[in-house]
């Protein structure tokens, strides 16, 4: 009987000593955070091609009957849009047609002049600002007229908008190869987001 009773209180006490383990409280709560969401990097040109990639072409960046010591320049905007990150930009061009490998290309950060004709009939153009790259001999394989490995032209912080100009000549020097050719060229930007 004592024995049993030695048995039965240990028993009790170790009933005791569980029920204390189990007294500890607890509490759970979620914390769910808001919306979030990626910006976005968005380069325009002219106002035009709104979102990511795209082509647009400009029939005015044109010139005809062009002969050896003659220029053409021509204004590009670009901008990024509003709420977009700020880039640096860069850019390659190629160019395809029998006159390509006569003609020179030339950017700056600035805009076109005014077209003038002198005395002997031969038309010039010149570009106003920074230059960017100049006399670029263009072919097949595309070649940097902006930046490089640098991009060099800025639209970051509270600038939106900057001109370019782009400069096509056929130099003096141009063969008669040149005569009733014609090319078509190709320019390729990219924005790289500023860090």
């Amino acid at each position: 009987m004592r024995r049993t009773r030695a048995l039965l209180g240990l028993g009790l006490a170790l009933g005791l000593t569980s029920v204390n383990t189990l007294a500890y409280w607890t509490d759970e709560a979620q914390l769910t955070s808001g919306t979030i969401q990626s910006g976005s990097l968005d380069l325009l040109i002219d106002g035009e091609l709104s979102g990511q990639g795209g082509a647009v072409t400009r029939t005015a960046l044109s010139a005809s009957s062009l002969i050896p010591g003659e220029s053409f320049a021509f204004t590009v905007p670009v901008q990024r849009r509003a709420n977009t990150a700020g880039f640096g930009l860069s850019a390659t061009a190629t160019s395809a047609g029998g006159l390509a490998s006569h003609l020179r290309w030339s950017v700056f950060e600035g805009t076109a002049g005014t077209q003038t004709t002198n005395a002997n009939g031969l038309r010039s153009a010149s570009c106003t600002g920074t230059s960017v790259s100049t006399g670029v001999a263009l072919g097949s394989t595309g070649q940097s007229v902006i930046g490089g490995t640098n991009p060099v032209v800025n639209l970051g912080g509270a600038t939106f908008s900057k001109t370019l100009c782009i400069q096509v000549s056929l130099p003096s020097t141009a063969s008669n190869a040149a005569q009733s050719t014609s090319a078509t060229t190709t320019f390729s930007l990219t924005a790289s987001q500023l860090l």
